[in-house]
């Protein structure tokens, strides 16, 4: 019997003991081409904005729309948009990354406050208050606009930084985000704190902030990005042209007669590229938030 197992482990062939590999289902070969035409459909518009911006004003309409045509004029095309009417397309890019920095940096810190006060303090109607918060985020934004540009023309803060700012100094997504990520943190570290004689300030920055880092990340870049696409509010308050943001300013390289085509979509690319650039830098922050927050779907 020994001699027959000692023949057995012989003969038998390494690549008899590896394990088959088996073949891709029918279901995850749809999984894979469904992910594959979504991803064509989303990158789609993107692919011919940055073709458009590299071909010349005539060329868009005399060559295939979807590739390249023969002379490259992207760079060419965003020098252009930077001197275009006295070079105003540089300001305008500085309004809007001090309207969205300001932005977020105001949300954010807002939002850490309301987030800890509703997540580690008691107090009558805590739960009420919090609901109806969140409710705020059922009401569309045109509902409240008419209202919202009354307060600021009484204020006197139309055609400036603060009255573009106004709406966008406080998230209720925020809120929410800062709440969730706040409720995980031991309530153990702030007894502790407090029995070292910590404020309630030092907590919030010792204690609150360090455990949260990866949700108040997320949460600088998701307003970061939404208030550099806003368009609506910037266009209801915002009048002089020095004002404008970027993407009022794209709608400034069109006019009755013609649309510049190449500038418009070199301006475009250009608008692109920070929000681009902060997301892939910081992406890892906004899977870690939302899996620590307990928004995982």
């Amino acid at each position: 019997m020994t001699a027959t197992a000692t023949h057995h482990r012989a003969t038998s062939s390494p690549a008899a003991d590896r394990p088959r590999k088996r073949k891709p289902s029918r279901r995850s070969s749809l999984l894979t081409l469904s992910m594959l035409a979504f991803l064509v459909y989303f990158l789609l518009p993107l692919f011919w904005l940055v073709v458009a911006a590299t071909k010349g004003s005539g060329d868009l309409f005399n060559t295939f729309g979807l590739w390249f045509g023969h002379d490259f004029h992207l760079f060419a095309n965003i020098r252009s948009t930077f001197t275009y009417n006295n070079g105003v397309y540089g300001r305008w890019l500085l309004n809007t990354l001090f309207y969205a920095v300001a932005s977020a940096g105001g949300a954010a810190l807002l939002a850490t406050l309301g987030g800890y006060g509703f997540a580690k303090f008691r107090f009558p109607g805590r739960n009420l208050i919090f609901f109806a918060i969140i409710g705020i985020l059922m009401v569309p934004f045109q509902s409240v606009v008419v209202p919202l540009y009354l307060w600021v023309s009484r204020l006197g803060l139309l055609d400036t930084y603060l009255g573009i700012l106004a709406p966008d100094l406080v998230s209720v997504f925020g809120v929410f985000l800062m709440r969730q990520s706040i409720e995980v943190v031991p309530n153990d570290y702030i007894d502790a704190a407090r029995i070292d004689g910590s404020s309630e300030l030092g907590i919030f920055w010792r204690v609150i902030l360090p455990a949260v880092r990866p949700a108040l990340a997320t949460l600088l870049i998701i307003k970061f990005m939404w208030t550099w696409n806003e368009l609506f509010w910037p266009l209801v308050v915002i009048n002089s042209p020095t004002m404008k943001v970027v993407t009022m300013g794209l709608v400034s390289f069109t006019n009755i007669y013609f649309i510049e085509y190449n500038l418009v979509t070199a301006a475009a690319v250009v608008s692109i590229l920070p929000i681009l650039a902060v997301f892939l830098l910081c992406q890892r922050w906004v899977v870690q938030a939302v899996v620590m927050s307990g928004l995982k779907g």
